[in-house]
């Protein structure tokens, strides 16, 4: 019997494990009977091959909406101008104004479907679609639904609301009463690992330069205390998620017991570049004014999205970007 570690199976997505695959191949020789006796050979070689894997599939969605019976759970107004390259939009809410694309906004993706029934999808006023909304279809289960809470710690080693300056390099860590970056600093960094923001949110302000490779947001706190995130404009990021462990692709983290009316807001004239999705499910995510993603593979999944002025996202067809990559076991080949 012998083992092998396939790095690839032709025709198959396999998971971007360190060992995606086990290939088993078992040899046995026999003695032959009467076959020998018209001229055969006195052995024959039998051989059986099996190649199990992890396997995976990747998401359509770059905007999933997690709202199952919220009015205008999806909303393109103002004029917006919605562009999501290469990925769907699914909506979950079925109630009759389920989603409303109004005053002159357009909305292109490579689908839109919503649980909710005919007419649940609302384009008027100038607004309109690419392709037309499909209505009654199944819900989009949440893909992180199993994503696991990240420990909390302490915050000994990080003073309450930090406020760093420009030049300054922040630590992994948990940090209570949030982080605010303003006042046009530049050259804030995130070394890779996750930043548990324990109450305060974590603000961007007008002016701000600001990076992070390998970085996890965790929001959290009690409803009295917890803060999303906000953008304010003209603030130039350049994040990326985890390429590998449990928050492989996952960006901000929003705490599910939150009730917070606190939602997420991705201000107009930021230049982001953000890589990985965006996960808020109790909360809302706005987008306004001119946010665009485009040059980076970014997801939302939310509970509500409203997008206002231009808005590009971009798909990630391997899923492994933005976390949106299932995995199971199959026997391959």
């Amino acid at each position: 019997m012998t083992l092998s570690f396939p790095a690839t199976v032709s025709g198959v997505t396999l998971s971007p494990a360190s060992v995606p695959a086990l290939g088993v191949t078992v040899q046995r020789t026999l003695t032959n009977g009467l076959i020998r006796w018209v001229g055969g050979p006195a052995t024959s070689t039998i051989t059986a091959m099996a190649t199990a894997a992890l396997v995976g599939t990747v998401s359509p969605d770059s905007i999933i909406v997690l709202d199952p019976s919220g009015q205008n759970a999806f909303q393109a107004t103002n004029g917006a101008n919605v562009v999501v390259n290469g990925g769907a939009i699914a909506i979950n809410s079925n109630n009759v104004d389920a989603a409303t694309i109004s005053g002159g906004s357009t909305v292109s993706a490579s689908a839109i479907h919503c649980v909710c029934a005919a007419g649940g999808v609302q384009v008027s006023n100038g607004g309109s679609t690419t392709p037309a909304a499909v209505t009654g279809v199944a819900v989009t289960s949440d893909p992180f639904a199993s994503l696991p809470v990240p420990p909390l710690g302490n915050c000994t080693a990080h003073p309450t609301m930090t406020s760093p300056g420009s030049n300054t390099a922040l630590t992994p860590g948990t940090y209570c009463g949030g982080i605010t970056i303003s006042n046009g600093a530049t050259n804030v960094t995130f070394g890779a690992g996750d930043y548990i923001i324990n109450g305060g949110g974590i603000t961007f302000g007008g002016g701000v330069t600001s990076s992070g490779s390998n970085v996890m947001f965790y929001l959290t706190g009690t409803n009295a205390t917890y803060a999303s995130v906000t953008i304010a404009n003209g603030v130039n990021l350049t994040f990326s998620a985890p390429t590998s462990g449990p928050y492989l692709g996952i960006l901000f983290f929003q705490d599910r017991a939150i009730t917070s009316a606190s939602n997420a807001t991705f201000a107009g004239g930021a230049t982001m570049q953000l890589t990985g999705s965006l996960y808020f499910p109790t909360t809302d995510v706005t987008f306004s004014n001119g946010t665009s993603t485009e040059a980076n593979s970014t997801a939302i999944v939310a509970k509500d999205v409203s997008l206002t002025g231009g808005t590009n996202i971009r798909y990630d067809p391997t899923g492994l970007q933005t976390g949106l990559f299932s995995k199971s076991v199959a026997l391959v080949k």
